[in-house]
């Protein structure tokens, strides 16, 4: 190319200078419109579209990687059902350059951009090696006047983005086209001192307005689905702050339930933006006690008592309660409780529309919209079948335990599982778990207890913040290096805890287990409102068959005495006993219907061997005969 054909190209990209990035291997940089994402190929296909580098003029340290019709609009975006472009533009800094070739560090998180021989590229690596270094040459043709103009916007981000302030400004300002994506780039590249900044601006801004902050912000929000959303939340978080006023009983109804759709660490999904903003508002928030409890239930009501009474004896006190579409008398209970101060209870019925997880949406909406959990420094994600046992060497406390994971700096740490089997029990007792269930397995599976203004979603093991990396840990102290810190590994660790565990009681009597699978399977499409026996998983029945017999300890009943204690104190509440007496009454109807249920589906199944069969009938022959001479019969 000669020199007077690329002066005038600049000249045409109001002086900018556009290179194509190739790799290692000799593949070129594409952005894949089908996919959203950078990809490298020796060959361009169909759905690829030409990828430029631009240096930056006004910052020499960093490099721009975009598609080059950055300036076409985007396709539309439809939030009801969360779909929505993901990242066309990458910033990242220099790692070294020279001769035409350079390594790029990834803004976000200061790691190598890397290329392997496969076609994949990564933003993780932690040395700059072969796969991490790109040769540049020109790019020979000049880029439409809004593509520059879009340039423009992103570099005056670059320059400005030590100015909190002035870099929402400029945000808001930029091409309306690409103004969540600057803002989301803003977002994850803030290192925590700059976070918690932003913070302040963001809550600040909420409750002083309007300013020009205020309406900055909201230019930006504008921009994204479901802003009303997040505009009301942030509003009602920065009002909150100030009174710290708190209410028992909420709803996430169906205005709701859009949080359902799916996870929020996922960038095409629509709840993605707000959620990072909303995420990072919540950081700022100072708590004034210690831990909470936060749990999602259905037709639980059996358990509740002991549930609140257990964890009460080990330090905990405050719970936060999400329930929806009960029908064994629960919400009575919980209305009694929630308004004598004993709960939070959060009514999550929504419109039931298919493709919704209520879990999730409960989840979603604790971490980004409920204002009063951020009181609490920790927060614990347990199920009504779960309890949480500190170790005798830590009191049967869990303030000695937050305490440790304190002074070490952690974010979050994880609990093992320990399975509780049957113990020969057919029918449900009105007698504590923690004596009538012995332990079993050491289970892999954890539980996590997490510092709430830190993360923005959870799963049901383990909490996720979608904008910035967090220090994961187990309750003994063990950090999860960084690279391990995925969904699956979170999930699982090697060595069983051992400050604390968690009760499961996953199995229960026979009866009991049969009501779990009666529930209804959170599987995303839409809450069963006719109620019936159902499982995903032939293997239930073998699992208790299996274990039904078999006879060991349990650790849990060594807090039996103050948990009846506990229990009892609650009983005495007006409105208690005869709300449980009710709960009671329509769980052996309906249970007895859900075992015959059982009996007849597993005798259809092929998937069952014979031999398990056998076992289910005759366990069910015997728990009718239970039922009998307990008086239980309908």
């Amino acid at each position: 190319m000669n020199n007077d054909l690329m002066k005038d190209i600049i000249e045409e990209n109001n002086g900018m200078e556009f290179f194509h990035l190739k790799t290692f291997h000799g593949t070129t940089l594409f952005f894949c419109s089908k996919e959203r994402t950078l990809k490298h190929s020796h060959e361009k296909q169909a759905s690829y579209i030409d990828v430029v580098i631009a240096q930056s003029p006004e910052n020499p340290a960093f490099f721009i990687i975009a598609p080059v019709n950055i300036g076409e609009d985007v396709e539309k975006i439809r939030p009801e059902e969360n779909i929505l472009f993901k990242d066309r533009f990458f910033v990242f800094e220099t790692g070294f350059h020279s001769n035409n070739k350079l390594s790029l560090l990834f803004l976000e998180e200061k790691k190598f951009f890397s290329a392997d021989p496969f076609g994949n590229l990564a933003f993780n690596r932690d040395e700059s090696r072969d796969w991490e270094v790109f040769s540049l040459f020109p790019y020979q043709t000049a880029l439409d006047e809004k593509s520059i103009k879009i340039f423009d916007d992103i570099n005056r981000f670059i320059s400005n983005k030590n100015n909190i302030e002035k870099t929402i400004h400029e945000i808001s300002l930029s091409n309306k086209n690409i103004r969540v994506e600057l803002f989301n780039l803003f977002s994850r590249s803030l290192d925590s001192t700059r976070r918690k900044i932003f913070s302040k601006v963001l809550t600040n801004a909420f409750l002083n307005l309007p300013d020009e902050n205020y309406f900055n912000i909201l230019e930006i929000i504008n921009h994204i689905p479901h802003a009303e959303w997040v505009h009301r939340t942030l509003l009602e978080l920065a009002q909150w702050n100030v009174r710290r006023n708190s209410c028992f009983i909420r709803k996430s109804a169906q205005e709701f339930d859009f949080l359902g759709y799916g996870h929020i660490r996922d960038r095409g999904n629509g709840i993605y933006w707000g959620s990072v903003i909303l995420g990072i508002a919540r950081e700022s928030i100072k708590s004034r006690k210690d831990i909470a409890l936060l749990a999602t239930a259905r037709d639980e009501g059996i358990y509740f008592l002991e549930w609140i009474a257990h964890h009460r004896v080990i330090g905990i006190k405050d719970f936060f309660i999400y329930t929806n579409d009960n029908t064994d008398g629960s919400d009575a209970l919980l209305k009694v409780l929630a308004e004598n101060g004993e709960i939070t209870w959060i009514n999550n019925t929504g419109n039931h529309v298919p493709g919704i997880n209520m879990q999730y949406k409960a989840y979603n909406h604790a971490l980004t919209t409920l204002p009063e959990i951020l009181d609490f420094r920790w927060c614990a994600v347990v199920d009504i079948d779960e309890a949480i046992l500190p170790s005798e060497g830590s009191k049967n406390s869990i303030f000695p335990i937050i305490s440790a994971r304190d002074e070490q700096g952690v974010d979050c740490f994880s609990l093992n599982w320990r399975v509780y089997y049957p113990n020969n029990n057919l029918t449900w007792s009105n007698e504590l778990s923690a004596e009538r269930f012995i332990e079993g397995d050491k289970h892999p599976l954890v539980k996590s207890i997490f510092k709430t203004n830190l993360f923005n979603y959870s799963y049901a093991h383990h909490p996720e913040c979608s904008y910035s990396g967090r220090i994961y840990a187990t309750v003994d102290g063990n950090i999860y290096s960084q690279n391990q810190t995925t969904n699956e590994d979170l999930n699982f660790t090697q060595t069983p805890t051992e400050w604390a565990h968690v009760c499961h009681y996953h199995l229960r009597s026979l009866e009991e287990y049969v009501w779990k699978f009666s529930r209804g399977e959170n599987d995303g499409k839409g809450v069963i409102k006719n109620k019936h026996f159902r499982y995903n998983n032939p293997a239930i029945f073998a699992l208790f068959a299996q274990t039904f017999k078999v006879e060991g300890t349990s650790a849990a009943s060594r807090l039996a005495e103050d948990i009846r204690a506990e229990m009892h104190r609650l009983l005495e509440i007006p409105g208690v006993s005869e709300a449980m007496q009710d709960i009671i009454s329509k769980y052996h109807k309906a249970s007895a219907i859900f075992v015959e249920e059982s009996l007849q589906t597993m005798s259809i199944d092929d998937r069952i061997d014979s031999n398990t069969k056998q076992t289910w009938e005759n366990l069910c022959s015997s728990w009718r005969q239970e039922r009998t001479q307990k008086g239980n019969h309908i």
